[in-house]
């Protein structure tokens, strides 16, 4: 064997065997028997408990060491046993040449992390992580820090040298934002699908982060698709091995977004979406100096500062200005009209410490033209929690409908009909059976806002229009004082009238309750009826009248309404008509019926005589309500109509209960005019069977439908058993009548009586 062939089959072996150890050594090298020194250092420096599957050591994929199912689960008493990461995948690659020189160097892998940030009051599990050593006197953390501060900064530059991360890349990540403060966990917000890249690494360079995602939405008219993206480029200087400052900028950028909202708000991918941002932050404080956000042709700025991080003293200042709004039309379709022309201009300050509310002041002042509306906003906050502050608006002319009706979820009727099967609904069935689950409650955010709250809004604008209805010199004053909302004047010209109101309710009761009273003064009813209403067809009733009410009650909805509501009022029609079909009408269709049907077989009656009889079922004619006076009252919900209605007809005695669902129940009494009973008596002769023992024509009614749709149901068996009775006792009549009249009969009758009493026994008892 030559040697050269000696040379490579040595070198072919050296290499092979070194083949063979770089296979074998992941399998050789067991890092999973220094997991409890890696748990025992994370106990050590964190409130956390680290665990994972397994760790092994990687070769031909890049030297490095690879994590699976990584677990962190913090172990401080506020947060004790919540997890706050979970990771799959974690990979640590090393370059090799570094490390034959004592150096770190390499990038880390992390494939979809799951972190759970929790929030408790101030605190979270995150900011909760670090162990913060607690020395029993001053004077040992003066000593510790006085003789190890020399030795942690050389640490520090020592570590900074040897152990290099390169790059971190997070894949597919998941963030949860949860809140333990109350009775119950809950979610604030989830962000699924993150992936993030850092690069460059290191002191005095350019590190580069970069965010992005993909989105896909599509829940209660809101549709967003594309992708989002952040970029930030951060240069961090230190001094004598400390932080100095980090200068940065950024772009989040919503440019690629598809973003539709009920066809209200439209921005395709053409259209630029995007927040632009630099700074400087330091130590103890953070400044944001040039913050600009852009939404096709409209621009705004900002200003950021926050001082003290524990306290987070903050200075922001937000503008947004345009002399011309026009081409947002492109965004706001449905809005083209009215942002001919427009402009805005709004100030927003917020100054005071971001850690405590209750030194939070928020001052916002907003100036807005379109096309047929104005608007002057101001709001000024001494504290945000608890409330206290004051909102004025005014108004020339605001046009409430065409600025929020795009925006609102279109009605019912418009969409397309589903088909619901029993099980779909089985949970209204039960919402139904619980009312509270659809009451006003507040939150539990909200009772801590309104908690020791003063607050007050004065509203005043000219001309207001509000689903279709104008609403003029509406002026509104309300103050909200720790969870009690009065409303101390709500006055307004609507309704071809006037209307005015004052209210108390308390928000922190459930269900609410509330009290207050409410005066309409020569108010059109139909107009009224149809904004209470909205898809009414057609008004009960019309005219011109005047309603007082004092009311009193628990509740926003029908179900707690329909038990609890009181009132006491009286009204005044100058003018008006009954423009339902009138129960006199109905009781006449009723009796005409009757009338039609019966045959009264027991007695000789003439049927088609009978049948001549007819009340008016007519509904063409309006009742009058002309000077109509009266009072009424509401009790648990049910509105008691205890009236006597007079007409031509005659006089319809009420007493019936209309609930909030419009459902009428309740017994009526209709008693024919003279004039009416005439005509029946004309109509027929046998109408006098009919008439009660005074002489009058009465019909007993029992009540049910609802208001706009009533039914009258007819006592047909009082009917029948008058008539009857009147028949017979007139047959009786008629036959003493033909007694007296033939002597013969009366003659056996004499002797009779006379036989009878020769016999002893006495004629009186006998009834003769």
């Amino acid at each position: 064997m030559s040697t050269q062939r000696k040379w490579l089959i040595g070198f072919a072996s050296f290499f092979l065997l070194i083949f063979l150890i770089l296979i074998a050594l992941p399998f050789m090298i067991d890092f999973n028997k220094f997991k409890p020194q890696i748990q025992n250092a994370v106990e050590q420096k964190l409130n956390a408990k680290i665990n994972f599957s397994s760790a092994r050591l990687t070769i031909f994929s890049g030297l490095g060491v690879n994590l699976q199912n990584v677990t962190l689960d913090n172990t401080d008493e506020l947060f004790f046993n919540t997890q706050l990461l979970k990771v799959k995948d974690v990979k640590v690659k090393l370059d090799f040449f570094p490390l034959l020189q004592g150096k770190v160097i390499g990038q880390i892998i992390v494939k979809n992390p799951d972190i759970n940030i929790i929030k408790n009051g101030n605190k979270t599990n995150l900011s909760n992580l670090i162990k913060r050593t607690s020395n029993s006197s001053a004077d040992m953390a003066a000593y510790a820090l006085e003789n190890d501060s020399a030795k942690s900064n050389s640490n520090l530059g020592s570590l900074s040298k040897r152990l290099v991360i390169n790059s971190l890349s997070i894949y597919d990540a998941s963030f949860n934002l949860q809140s333990s403060s109350g009775a119950y966990d809950r979610d604030i917000a989830k962000v699924k699908n993150i992936n993030a890249i850092i690069s460059n690494i290191g002191l005095d360079k350019d590190t580069k982060i970069e965010v992005y995602s993909d989105i896909d939405i599509n829940d209660q008219g809101l549709r967003v698709k594309g992708p989002v993206k952040l970029q930030v480029i951060a240069n961090t200087e230190m001094s004598s091995n400390e932080w100095k400052n980090t200068m940065f900028k950024g772009l989040l950028s919503l440019d690629k977004l598809d973003i539709n909202f009920r066809d209200a708000f439209v921005k395709g991918t053409q259209i630029p979406m995007n927040l632009s941002f630099s700074g400087m932050a330091k130590p103890q404080n953070l400044m944001i100096d040039d913050f600009k956000f852009v939404i096709h042709t409209l621009n705004g700025r900002a200003t950021v500062a926050l001082d003290n991080f524990q306290k987070m003293n903050s200075d922001l200042k937000i503008f947004l200005n345009s002399s011309d709004l026009s081409e947002m039309a492109t965004v706001f379709p449905q809005h083209k009209k009215i942002l001919l022309n427009a402009s805005v201009d709004m100030i927003t300050k917020v100054f005071g410490s971001l850690s405590q509310p209750n030194l939070l002041n928020v001052n916002v002042d907003l100036s807005a033209k379109l096309a047929e509306s104005d608007l002057t906003l101001a709001l000024a906050t001494e504290s945000i929690k608890p409330l206290n502050g004051l909102l004025r608006v005014q108004s020339k002319t605001l046009k409430l409908d065409d600025i929020i009706n795009p925006f609102l979820e279109k009605s019912a009727s418009t969409l397309p009909k589903k088909v619901v099967n029993e099980k779909e609904n089985l949970p209204q069935a039960q919402n139904a059976a619980n009312p509270d689950s659809k009451e006003f409650t507040l939150s539990e955010n909200m009772k801590r806002l309104l908690s020791d709250s003063d607050f007050s809004t004065e509203i005043n604008i000219g001309n207001l229009t509000y689903n279709n209805i104008l609403f003029n010199n509406f002026s509104f004053m309300a103050r909200t004082k720790n969870y009690l909302l009065s409303i101390s004047k709500l006055n307004m010209s609507a309704f071809s009238g006037n209307l005015s109101s004052i209210l108390k309710t308390d928000l922190g009761s459930t269900p609410v309750n509330f009290s207050g009273n409410i005066a309409f003064n020569k108010v059109r009813i139909e107009e009224l009826a149809q904004f209470i209403k909205s898809d009414l067809v057609k008004s009960p009733l019309d005219g011109i009248t005047d309603i007082n009410m004092v009311f009193n009650g628990a509740g926003t909805t029908k179900e707690n309404l329909s038990k609890s509501l009181n009132a006491d009022g009286s009204f005044f029609f100058y003018n008006g008509y009954l423009n339902t079909k009138s129960l006199v009408a109905l009781a006449g269709e009723q009796f005409n019926n009757f009338i039609s049907n019966s045959t009264f077989g027991t007695l000789k009656i003439d049927a088609s005589t009978l049948k001549k009889l007819s009340l008016s079922d007519s509904d063409k004619t309006k009742k009058n309500l002309n000077n109509v006076k009266g009072d009424f009252e509401v009790r648990n919900g049910k509105l008691l109509i205890r009236n006597n209605i007079d007409g031509d007809d005659g006089l319809l005695r009420l007493e019936a209960d209309v609930g909030i669902d419009e459902s009428l129940k309740g017994m009526a009494v209709f008693t024919a005019s003279k004039k009416t009973k005439e005509k029946l008596l004309e109509q027929s002769k046998y109408a006098k069977y009919f008439l009660d023992e005074r002489g009058n024509f009465v019909l007993n009614l029992t009540l049910g439908g609802t208001v706009l749709s009533p039914d009258v149901f007819l006592d047909t068996a009082v009917l029948q058993a008058r008539f009857t009775k009147n028949a017979a006792k007139e047959l009786s009549v008629k036959v003493k009548d033909e007694l007296k009249n033939n002597p013969h009969i009366q003659k056996i009758q004499e002797d009779a009586k006379k036989f009878l009493e020769m016999n002893g026994i006495n004629l009186n008892k006998l009834g003769l």
